[in-house]
């Protein structure tokens, strides 16, 4: 009796898995609907229909919204400061930030990952870009609704064969069946809470707008072409900052040479006086008499 009753559950449960698997693949082939010999399934979700239905309002579909800005600004530290002031006004967030560059050369940057509620998104672009001159701005739509709907879908299949393996783990009647209907309980819960920390994610990434920032900073905003002034003007000031920036590498380099320039002129001043030393010796040395002659 004990056997049977052990081949009954396990019978059941791979009946419920075979079965919950095969409604989960019925929302998967794309139809958006779980029916079998033309019976429509009650436990539809309205959400299952997504999926299908290529007539969906946009409000109903899961959409991640992406922008990248770069600007130009003369005055950084106001422009840097609005920008992250209105992130905070419009319920978003920053999720990084970098910054370089120093002030005496005007090369100070920064670049700023923001989480922006989606539906302020426009707004906080138009704010951001009035902090300076605009040099790029794209904006770009992924539509996840498929994915979300299917996520969606295997959680609530999922969920309820979690439901029926805790029914038949309550009547087991043998310390073997219970551990395996356990073992089974808990892979299906395993699966469960992946499923529901992706759609935790898929929500986050639609409510909140991922916006990418480079703000830059420069002697003046070009609005229009420049002129032939303005160009000798920067040609003037960017050959003054190379000459300076090469005055100043010459220093480093002769401070980096310092002792090997010390020893060697410490070498070839003992060489040159040991010179000096021989010459002056054989100078002092009287010339040898010279030969007899005959008589």
């Amino acid at each position: 009796m004990k056997q049977k009753r052990r081949l009954r559950l396990l019978a059941a449960a791979l009946l419920l898995a075979l079965l919950l698997t095969g409604c989960a693949g019925a929302v998967d082939n794309g139809t958006g609907s779980m029916a079998q010999d033309g019976v429509a399934a009650p436990e539809q979700s309205v959400d299952a229909g997504l999926a299908g239905d290529t007539g969906t309002a946009a409000e109903d579909r899961k959409l991640i919204t992406t922008a990248e800005l770069d600007l130009d600004v003369t005055d950084f530290a106001a422009a840097t400061g609005e920008i992250e002031r209105q992130v905070t006004a419009l319920g978003g967030y920053l999720s990084s930030t970098s910054k370089g560059g120093t002030a005496e050369e005007h090369s100070r940057w920064a670049e700023y990952r923001a989480r922006i509620p989606a539906e302020r998104l426009e707004e906080f672009l138009a704010a951001a870009g009035g902090a300076g001159t605009v040099v790029s701005m794209t904006q770009g739509t992924t539509d996840i609704t498929a994915d979300y709907v299917d996520s969606a879908a295997r959680l609530a299949s999922l969920e309820a064969q979690e439901q029926r393996l805790l029914e038949l783990t309550a009547g087991a009647g043998t310390l073997e069946d219970l551990l395996l209907l356990e073992d089974k309980l808990t892979e299906v819960r395993g699966e469960i809470e992946s499923l529901t920390g992706q759609l935790k994610l898929y929500d986050n990434q639609v409510a909140y707008a991922t916006v990418d920032l480079r703000v830059n900073e420069v002697l003046r905003e070009t609005l229009t072409a420049p002129t032939f002034g303005d160009r000798v003007g920067e040609a003037f000031y960017g050959s003054w900052q190379n000459f300076c920036g090469l005055i100043g590498d010459g220093i480093i380099a002769v401070i980096y040479l310092l002792p090997v320039l010390l020893a060697v002129l410490v070498l070839g001043g003992a060489v040159l006086l040991a010179v000096f030393v021989a010459r002056r010796r054989r100078n002092r040395t009287p010339p040898p008499p010279p030969p007899p002659t005959g008589g």
